[in-house]
């Protein structure tokens, strides 16, 4: 097989070539990138669905995290205006109105609210003609009239009013929460201005687990507190959705996170903005984390496919040279097998070489006896001379047929006659032929096309069957050596009158050590078989029993070497 696989090279092969075509590297690449793409299909769809999912859940336990912080937070703000509405009440409601405009009882009553929760600025009572009774404060507002003031209309109609940020007498945005209480002959108003600094101070809390931004905006969008990333109180928001609704609301805008909620105790929105990329940096840890374990597995996974795979070639490498040489052993002794029929018919041409070579040789050893200085004589010597260098020439010529059908020669394509190498091996069997009066007809086609092929090789193959044909006549019988041609094969039918072969063994002629012979090797026809394949050939048989076999070899005219 070694040297069917050299023959595939349209040039003379060396030994050393082996290497330099390594028969299963032609498959390497495709091995490896099949078994890449068995690991990586699933590695990519079974992680990429469980990172997905993993993102899903985090998404979700993330965003569900907010929407608590920020109802947690509504609620916080709304209890704080609640608790501040009912100091208010409680406070108007047990004094009375009598005793907070009597001088310092404000005061004192503005000092006690102020050491439990500073977050008031001032504190008034006002009448309900909207004049102020008692005031403490840092702001001259006693001579101050409400009347017209829009948060003292809009108190007559409830019992407590919380009002939106607004300049007021003092032109300094600020919000009031006022308590009506109503008399006999009237009304009055606990009024106090809350700390907007404090009141900040408390929207902004959401902030103290991530950097974000918070503010209040009333039902026009206008700022109610001062936001960080850009704008200013009571200045317009960029808020759309003003009708109130309840739970949180989530919206994504410009890389951000808007999660607003409605207060119950003021018509105030709580509005909380968060950078997308710091509200979801988890997902970036699982996201590095997973590109970290899929470049460690793919290099892992690479490695292990490509040393493997090397390391199973590597082995099948092995074989295969193991195999080639035991194959080539084969060939070689196939052909010292077929060689033994052209050995006797060599040997027996040879012999009658050597018997004539020495009955001349006696001649002129007797000549040389007698007078050698006649004329006659030194003639006669020449004669003999030149019979024994022709007879030197014939063995020289038996012998280099001999040699050629024997031995084994590197594989080289080039242009062969066929009709001339099946002479050659007809010649060399002479012998044997005319021994056992086999005759052989040949039918060759006129201006026979040669063939680009190897012709060591074809001669091995029409070797084996002529010698088989030989053996399966036997005595008295023909073999017919027929040659046609066409621009693309040349088709050569070695027929001979022979006993034939069985129906039911023709299917198995060409299996290896299949033989019907109590000598033979069973490897003639199935190395020829090969041998044809290699060269891009083909061959069959057919048979007729008591009539004898028919071997048909094609062979293309022109050589492409065959495919791993």
């Amino acid at each position: 097989m070694d040297a069917m696989q050299k023959s595939s090279v349209p040039v003379s092969a060396r030994p050393s070539q082996e290497k330099d075509f390594p028969y299963f590297r032609r498959l390497f690449n495709s091995i490896v990138v099949a078994l890449l793409a068995a690991s990586f299909i699933p590695l990519l769809v079974i992680g990429g669905g469980m990172y997905y999912h993993t993102v899903s859940i985090l998404e979700q336990k993330t965003l569900a995290a907010l929407d608590a912080e920020i109802s947690e937070h509504r609620e916080a703000i709304d209890q704080f205006l609640t608790e501040r509405t009912m100091d208010l009440k409680l406070l108007s409601s047990n004094l009375g109105f009598d005793y907070l405009t009597a001088p310092g009882n404000l005061k004192k009553a503005f000092d006690t609210l102020q050491k439990e929760l500073p977050c008031f600025t001032d504190m008034g009572v006002i009448d309900d003609q909207g004049r102020h009774r008692a005031y403490v404060g840092p702001y001259d507002l006693l001579s101050k009239n409400y009347k017209e003031t829009p948060w003292f209309k809009a108190i007559q109609q409830r019992e407590f009013y919380v009002s939106d940020v607004f300049l007021g007498f003092r032109s300094d945005p600020h919000f009031i929460i006022g308590v009506k209480q109503t008399t006999g002959d009237g009304f009055w108003i606990l009024r106090a201005t809350v700390d907007t600094q404090y009141f900040e101070g408390l929207v902004a809390e959401v902030l103290s687990k991530r950097d974000g931004d918070a503010y209040v905006v009333n039902r026009d969008g206008i700022f109610q507190t001062t936001p960080r990333w850009g704008g200013k109180i009571m200045g317009q928001s960029e808020v759309k959705y003003m009708e109130p609704f309840k739970g949180v609301r989530l919206e994504e805008r410009g890389g951000k996170i808007v999660m607003a909620a409605w207060l119950e105790r003021a018509p105030w929105l709580c509005v909380a903005e968060f950078k997308r990329e710091d509200i979801y940096s988890p997902l970036r840890n699982v996201r590095n984390v997973g590109i970290f374990v899929f470049v460690l597995g793919t290099m892992l996974i690479v490695l292990t496919v490509i040393l493997t795979t090397n390391y199973l070639f590597s082995r099948l490498e092995t074989k295969r040279r193991n195999i080639r040489f035991l194959d080539h052993q084969l060939q070689h002794s196939n052909r010292m097998a077929s060689s033994v029929k052209l050995a006797s018919g060599f040997v027996r041409e040879v012999n009658e070489t050597l018997s004539n070579m020495d009955l001349v040789l006696s001649w002129i050893d007797d000549l040389a006896q007698g007078d050698l200085s006649g004329d006659e004589t030194r003639t006669e010597v020449r004669e003999s001379l030149k019979q024994v260098r022709s007879e030197l020439v014939r063995a020289r010529k038996a012998t280099d047929r001999f040699l050629k059908s024997t031995r084994s020669s590197l594989p080289i394509i080039r242009e062969v006659r066929v009709q001339d190498l099946l002479d050659e091996i007809i010649e060399l069997l002479d012998g044997e032929l005319h021994f056992n009066s086999i005759t052989v007809k040949r039918e060759y086609q006129d201006s026979l096309p040669p063939v680009q092929s190897d012709p060591s090789q074809l001669r091995q193959v029409f070797q084996n069957l002529i010698v088989n044909a030989v053996t399966a006549i036997g005595q008295d019988g023909v073999i017919t050596l027929t040659a046609q041609g066409s621009e693309e094969r040349v088709t050569i039918e070695v027929g001979d009158t022979g006993p034939g072969i069985p129906k039911g063994k023709l299917d198995e002629i060409f299996d290896p050590l299949f033989t019907s012979k109590p000598d033979g090797t069973g490897l003639g026809l199935s190395i020829g078989a090969g041998v044809l394949k290699k060269l891009g050939g083909k061959i069959s048989v057919k048979s007729e029993v008591g009539k004898g076999s028919v071997f048909t070899v094609e062979i293309p005219t022109s050589f492409s070497p065959p495919q791993a």
